[in-house]
C-alpha cells in the first residue's frame, strides 16, 4: 500500500516498490474490506489522506499524492469505531457518502442476476436455471452472498454434461442441496403454539373416559385398568358430570349398589 525503498527489509524488492498509493496517482483508489485493516495502517492511511504525501517504508523523503478514495467492507464501521476496532476520525475522513449494497437474499433481480453470472462463467454457451431449482436458490440466505452464489454456479456448470444447457439440481453438490433442504424445513411454518400443560383435574377425567371407551363402558374392568376401586370410579364419574368446563366422558354412572 504505502511502497518501500530498495532493500528497506529482508525479502524486500531490490528496485523497491511504488506501492498503490503512489500508482493511484491521478486516478482512484479502491480499497476492499477496510474494516479489517490493523489499527496502525488506519494511522497511516489517514496521515497520507491529510497530508496528500506518503513516506515509502525505508525512506525520508515524501512523495506528494492526489487520487480519490473509494473504499467497502462487509462489518459496521459505526460499531467498530464504538468498539475501538476502527479510528474513528478516518472512519469521519473516508464517509463522506455512503451506499449500502443489499445482500444477495435481499435483492430482487435473482433470475436477471443468475443469466449474467452464467453468461460471465460459460461466455458464448446459452445456459438457464430449471425453474423448480431457480425457486430453490432464491429463497436460500446465501450466508457467502454473491461469491458464494457465482462459486455455486460456478461448479455446477462443470458438472453438466456437453449436450446439457439446463441446470438441474443433481449438478449441485451435496452439501449445498443439504443446506437447501435444512433451510426448507426451517422455513415450514410450525403446527402453532403448544397446550398449556393440564392439571391433575383434567388429567384425571382424560384417564376415566379414556378407560371407559377402552373397556366399552365396562365399570368394573375400567376400575381394574385404573387401579381404583368402583366406588371411586363412580365418583368421579359423577365429579366430571357436574362440571361445565373439561372433557366430559359421556357415561351416566348407574346407581351404586347398596
Amino acid at each position: 500500500l504505502f511502497g518501500h525503498e530498495p532493500g528497506a527489509f529482508t525479502g524486500a524488492r531490490r528496485e523497491g516498490r511504488q506501492g498503490l498509493l503512489r500508482e493511484a496517482h491521478g486516478g482512484t483508489l479502491f480499497l476492499d474490506e477496510i474494516g479489517d485493516m490493523p489499527l496502525p495502517l488506519q494511522t497511516r492511511l489517514l496521515r497520507v489522506l491529510q497530508e496528500r504525501q506518503v513516506v515509502p517504508l525505508g525512506g525520508s523523503a515524501a512523495v506528494s499524492v492526489d487520487f480519490e478514495l473509494v473504499c467497502a467492507t462487509h462489518q459496521r464501521l459505526r460499531e467498530a469505531v464504538e468498539a475501538g476496532r476502527f479510528r474513528a476520525d478516518l472512519y469521519y475522513r473516508i464517509n463522506g457518502l455512503t451506499v449500502a449494497l443489499p445482500a444477495l437474499r435481499e435483492r430482487q433481480d435473482f433470475e436477471a442476476l443468475t443469466q449474467r453470472l452464467l453468461g460471465q462463467i460459460e461466455p458464448g454457451r446459452e445456459l438457464q436455471l430449471a425453474p423448480a431449482l431457480l425457486a430453490r436458490l432464491s429463497r436460500h440466505p446465501w450466508p457467502g452472498n454473491l461469491r458464494q452464489y457465482a462459486s455455486v454456479l460456478r461448479t455446477a456448470c462443470a458438472m453438466l454434461d456437453a449436450h446439457e444447457d439446463t441446470l438441474q439440481a443433481h449438478h449441485l453438490s451435496e452439501d449445498l442441496l443439504d443446506e437447501l433442504d435444512r433451510a426448507q424445513a426451517r422455513a415450514r411454518p410450525s403446527a402453532g403454539p403448544a397446550r398449556p400443560p393440564q392439571n391433575l383435574q383434567e388429567l384425571s377425567r382424560n384417564a376415566v373416559a379414556q378407560a371407559l371407551e377402552n373397556c366399552r363402558g365396562n365399570i368394573s374392568q375400567a376400575a381394574r385398568v385404573l387401579g381404583i376401586s368402583r366406588q371411586t370410579l363412580y365418583r368421579k364419574l359423577q365429579l366430571a358430570d357436574g362440571l361445565n368446563d373439561g372433557p366430559k366422558v359421556g357415561f351416566s354412572p348407574p346407581a351404586p349398589p347398596t
